[in-house]
């Protein structure tokens, strides 16, 4: 119902952010009922694990007498103890994925405040709008030749809307749904489908952490660039300008000027674009690599 209503109010102007509104209502919804088969698949993974345990000790792999009692309080005790860490899920993993994200947005300050896939999108246009406004009536060659930056630039910054937008989308995903797979850390045959969980959490919360702090970055200069294209004379006057000043060469001189300092905005674009989509999943990556959890080991050596 509340996605329903998130749509019916979405301007056209909002149309990523209302989009990621609607991912986060309908993912929400999915956390009870993904908590549920969790905790059925955990329980009935956990008593998987007591009966191959027990087969192992009676088999004479594991110890005997007072050891053989202590053994099997430590392994119950550590099922339980994740077991209860499942039930308060809620609680505390959502906040690994948020917390990155929340932590970006303090550290990039002003830049990151009001920071949205939209207003990136809006940043874009606003660049192609400028252009076009400073370019004015010249020719078609040159209006052409200023076109083709313009909407480089626009593209930039869409690709690292959407990608923002994902890595949010992706982040509210994997909290929600992706809760079923804690349950496989109740046996030592599927712990790593658990941890693999975990780790993939804190993987996507930092990635969110570094696109958001990029994505700041972006927005700032995007808007900085806007202004300076706005306080441009219209590129049309300004060469006609020069002509009936019996100055070709200064028209001409207007027209390879402007038109370099486009793509040279393009090129600042590019590479903003470009750090927006490969560092981010590379530095998580490396980061979320040398997570160790080895509950598998745990499981094993009790």
């Amino acid at each position: 119902m509340q996605a329903q209503q998130a749509i019916q109010n979405c301007a056209p102007t909002m149309f990523f952010d209302c989009a990621q509104e609607v991912f986060r209502l309908t993912t929400e919804a999915w956390l009870t009922r993904a908590l549920d088969a969790a905790q059925t698949l955990f329980l009935s993974l956990a008593l998987l694990e007591i009966v191959v345990t027990g087969y192992m000790v009676w088999a004479g792999r594991g110890k005997q007498g007072g050891d053989l009692i202590s053994q099997f309080a430590l392994k119950i005790g550590l099922l339980a103890f994740v077991l209860g860490l499942l039930s308060t899920y809620h609680r505390w993993l959502p906040i690994i994925a948020q917390g990155f994200g929340e932590t970006a947005v303090y550290i990039g300050g002003s830049d990151v405040s009001h920071l949205s896939p939209t207003h990136l999108l809006n940043v874009g246009l606003s660049m192609l709008l400028s252009v076009m406004q400073s370019v004015g009536l010249t020719s078609d060659l040159v209006t052409s030749l200023a076109v083709i930056p313009a909407l480089i630039m626009l593209l930039c910054f869409v690709a690292l809307a959407a990608h923002l937008l994902v890595t949010m989308i992706e982040s509210y995903v994997v909290v929600t749904g992706g809760l079923f797979f804690v349950g496989f850390m109740a046996f030592r045959g599927t712990a790593p489908l658990g941890e693999g969980y975990l780790k993939y959490v804190v993987y996507v919360g930092v990635k969110l952490f570094f696109i958001i702090l990029i994505a700041g970055v972006a927005t700032s200069i995007g808007d900085d660039m806007v202004a300076l294209l706005e306080s441009y004379d219209n590129l049309w006057l300004t060469a006609f300008e020069q002509l009936f000043s019996q100055n070709p060469g200064g028209a001409a001189g207007a027209v390879s000027s402007r038109l370099g300092f486009l793509w040279s905005m393009t090129a600042v674009a590019i590479l903003l674009a470009g750090l927006g989509l490969h560092m981010p999943g590379r530095i998580a990556t490396q980061l979320s690599n040398g997570l160790t959890i080895n509950f598998k080991r745990a499981l094993e050596n009790l």
